[in-house]
């Protein structure tokens, strides 16, 4: 374990040394069990700590943040990112479910959530399309397709709107809406050059020139196209580098996929799953113009691996917008 500089992240983040000493004792408690230095294991062997962790019920938020500390501060990125697959589905059904109250009522909500069973943290990640088929196979059986639409089709991620209230200074500010998209498609990609330049993961993804320029390539990544009222969105692949290195249409439309609930498929092909579920990622992909625009908005996904597409794209209406043009 590189202890010192474990206790240099801690320090430089003002985190007490009370909780480093917490801390490091799960990560030397973790080699000692497994007789591996964990800076130098593989994604492979972090999925067999993570079952262990399952097993003995230390699965929890705080230990999965300790791992991440870790690999964070030592910088190694892949298994900082292996580990955000495991995060990256965090509060989502239950989020899913609280909505579902909201959109059919309690009795209702009740009756359909007793039949669902939502993954624990640490599941293996080929296990978690099995949750996801089950709930829509529910949700088909109880639900109308405006239902569910409505019901998975939110900031199941519990983003706060205060992290995209920014926006609305340079939207002000702007001559037009097709103005502020495009600078804010430059400001992206200038936070990505940023990234690159001082080594820094962006969210789960390792930054290169390669993937800067795929994404200065296309003004609908991490911004929008305006078309008459309608906007259109293709998401950054959860994994750029290795979408753009990927050998085969499966593993590019792996890593195009954000959703640990459901991108395990894309290896296997042990499930189908409906492309009804990236109405969810509509939800996440929508949220920062709800938030620009002051109101809730209607998204559709018109493009998703879930069909056979390489990336994720989707269309949000403006027919009932007033936005400066």
């Amino acid at each position: 374990m590189k202890q010192s500089v474990f206790q240099a992240f801690y320090d430089k983040n003002h985190i007490s040394q009370e909780q480093y000493q917490k801390d490091a004792g799960f990560i030397l408690d973790l080699e000692t069990q497994f007789s591996w230095v964990l800076e130098e294991i593989n994604p492979s062997q972090l999925d067999d700590i993570i079952a262990y962790m399952v097993e003995k019920n230390l699965n929890t938020v705080p230990n999965i943040v300790i791992l991440m500390r870790y690999y964070k501060a030592t910088s190694n990125h892949d298994l900082f990112i292996h580990l955000t697959k495991y995060t990256g589905s965090l509060g989502v059904m239950e989020s899913i479910l609280d909505k579902l109250e909201k959109v059919v009522g309690k009795d209702r909500a009740s009756a359909i959530k007793a039949e669902i069973t939502i993954p624990p943290l640490g599941t293996p990640l080929n296990e978690m399309p099995v949750y996801t088929k089950h709930l829509l196979t529910v949700f088909e059986t109880h639900l109308s397709k405006d239902e569910m639409k409505r019901t998975l089709s939110d900031n199941h991620h519990q983003i706060p709107k205060e992290a995209f209230l920014s926006e609305q200074v340079y939207y002000e500010a702007a001559n037009t809406l097709d103005d502020y998209l495009s600078d804010l498609h430059q400001r992206k990609v200038a936070e990505l050059e940023q990234h690159y330049r001082e080594n820094r993961v962006w969210f789960e993804q390792e930054i290169n020139p390669e993937v800067i320029e795929f994404v200065r390539n296309n003004p609908e990544i991490l911004s929008a196209v305006r078309k008459d009222n309608q906007l259109f969105i293709t998401k950054i692949p959860y994994d750029t580098k290795a979408y753009l290195n990927a050998k085969t249409k499966e593993k590019q439309k792996y890593h195009a996929c954000h959703c640990p609930f459901v991108k395990s498929i894309f290896l296997d092909q042990h499930l189908a799953i409906s492309p009804t579920w990236c109405d969810c990622s509509g939800g996440f992909t929508k949220f920062p113009f709800e938030v620009l625009f002051n109101r809730t908005l209607d998204i559709t996904c018109i493009e998703t691996p879930l069909n056979g597409d390489p990336l994720c794209r989707f269309v949000i209406s403006l027919d009932e917008v007033s936005f400066k043009q």
